[in-house]
């Protein structure tokens, strides 16, 4: 009895402990964040091989809790491979493969989430065997795809597209809509069939399943990407077991093996304007610096600024050769219109010609070396300028890295504490970038700006404004909108404002020869992983 009675206090302490924990309830992560999509729209293309290209472009909004800025977006199918994601002024984002069991997804970190303000993001994958043989039509492939869900986001998405591009040479006469959902529109997007499905206040954890079906002889299909994985890892296995044995044979000593990732170091041969690609220079900011270039070189002339910048092509004297051209000048001639104005579609080309370009060039490469090179270039170029002796050695210095200066995010800043106020410059005859910059009147067609013979002194600060000033007027009246012509810089999004004006222009709802309205049943299945944020 005594002791039983000893024993019975401190276990009644005990569960009066237990029961008391286990009654508290624990913090729930998710539960601390609550967000929203506003956005959510998905372009893919199919590719020949049967894989696709597939590029998200989201919108959410934080609306509460201590938010981490992280975003999963489902994947339809393993084996993709991440090609990049950015946000709306262009900047790489941090992304990885977070893909577990059957749940395929990428996790996208935000550079600066900000709560109650929209983020958006865009994500670019490639993924490998996604269109099957359609099993109702015969000779007929297709693929179905419906975009990620976001079970726990608040309230609805605003608004969700799906536009799919068909391979060159299907014609809407040949294209089907599988998933017994019918086309909202069906358009030519140059030379390729686009169709196209859009959704507004949809619920976030709805499956919107969409897919198309065309002839076979459009694509060539061969073994499916788990053939070829299969036959890989076949082959490692059998390599292991050899390496394996003569390792256990040998018994000698050998070199630690070592990993040779982006061996190459820094990549040095980058012009300004390639390199302010990959120092995050806006891209509106970086097709100006390739107009500065072909004022330089007297290959175009302003003939207007107001509202937006129009140019014409200069001839070449007889007898004069004509200056070289980079590959991205070339392409920024393409885009001036015959009545001088810019084709924004081609600027947005001249851009994305120039990143791919750039992403190929640093291939094998160390993109952080080659960063940070390009940035001591970009230092060594301020350090001649600040180091300059008197205002208009300073201004001769400018002149002479202009090009590079201009590749630095923090130009404005950094310009104008150049030319402090108290400090007075006498602008050269010879700063075609002070005299002849894109920002002057207009003046007669195909001359080119008149340099001044004479200049009169002006205050150091003044003249750092009037730099900076034309530089941005330049920017903003190089397109009708900065914002949105960023925002179209992605092929997804440029084609979406295209889509705009097609719907604007045609009815097309599945009730006319365009679109197509015959159901297929398509023999693949989307298993699409859903999406959320923390």
């Amino acid at each position: 009895m005594v002791n039983r009675s000893r024993h019975v206090g401190p276990t009644l302490i005990l569960l009066i402990l237990c029961l008391t924990l286990f009654s508290i309830p624990l913090p729930s992560a998710t539960a601390q964040v609550t967000y929203t999509v506003n956005q959510e729209w998905a372009r893919v293309w199919i590719n020949k091989d049967g894989s696709i290209d597939l590029q998200y472009n989201i919108t959410m909004t934080y609306l509460s809790g201590s938010f981490q800025g992280i975003v999963t977006v489902g994947m339809p199918m393993g084996g993709f491979s991440i090609q990049y994601a950015r946000d709306h002024s262009g900047n790489s984002l941090r992304c990885e493969d977070v893909s577990s069991g059957s749940d395929y997804a990428v996790d996208v970190y935000l550079k600066e989430p900000i709560l109650n303000h929209p983020n958006t993001f865009l994500v670019y994958v490639v993924v490998p065997g996604m269109v099957y043989k359609d099993n109702t039509n015969p000779g007929n492939v297709g693929m179905l795809f419906y975009p990620s869900t976001f079970s726990d986001a608040s309230g609805s998405i605003g608004n969700v597209r799906v536009a799919i591009v068909l391979p060159q040479g299907v014609s809407s006469q040949e294209v089907m809509y599988s998933a017994g959902v019918p086309f909202d529109n069906v358009f030519m997007d140059g030379n390729n069939l686009v169709v196209y499905w859009e959704r507004s206040s949809w619920p976030p954890s709805q499956e919107l399943r969409v897919g198309v079906s065309f002839p076979e002889k459009y694509v060539a299909l061969g073994p499916g990407v788990w053939f070829y994985i299969a036959i890989g890892a076949a082959i490692i296995g059998v390599l292991a077991f050899i390496v394996v044995i003569f390792v256990r044979r040998r018994k000698a000593e050998y070199e630690k093996p070592r990993i040779a990732v982006e061996a190459l170091g820094a990549r040095r041969d980058l012009t300004a304007v390639e390199a302010a690609v990959i120092l995050d220079q806006k891209p509106v900011r970086v097709l100006t610096m390739i107009l500065f270039g072909l004022l330089l070189k007297k290959i175009v002339s302003v003939t207007a600024t107001d509202p937006l910048i129009k140019l014409q092509k200069l001839g070449r004297p007889a007898g004069e050769p004509s200056p070289p051209s980079r590959y991205y000048e070339l392409d920024y001639l393409k885009a001036i219109e015959p009545d001088e104005s810019l084709d924004e579609m081609m600027l947005a080309q001249t851009y994305l010609g120039l990143r791919d370009t750039v992403d190929r060039k640093l291939r094998g490469y160390s993109r952080e070396d080659s960063v940070n090179y390009y940035k001591s270039i970009v230092d060594k170029a301020w350090t001649q300028v600040t180091q300059a002796g008197t205002p208009e050695l300073k201004g001769d210095a400018v002149d002479q890295n202009i090009e590079w200066l201009l590749a630095d995010e923090k130009f404005d800043e950094r310009f104008k504490s150049t030319f402090p106020p108290g400090m007075i410059i006498l602008p050269r005859p010879g700063w075609w970038w002070y005299w002849g910059g894109p920002y002057l009147p207009p003046r007669q067609a195909g001359v080119p700006p008149a340099i001044p013979t004479e200049s009169k002194p002006i205050p150091g600060q003044d003249f750092a404004n009037d730099v900076v000033r034309g530089l941005e007027r330049t920017t903003n009246s190089m397109v009708k909108n900065v914002q949105d012509f960023t925002n179209r810089l992605i092929p997804a999004q440029v084609v979406s404002e295209r889509e705009r004006s097609v719907r604007g222009e045609s009815g097309c709802v599945c009730a006319c020869a365009h679109c197509a309205c015959a159901c297929a049943c398509v023999g693949c299945a989307c298993a699409c992983a859903g999406g959320g944020a923390r």
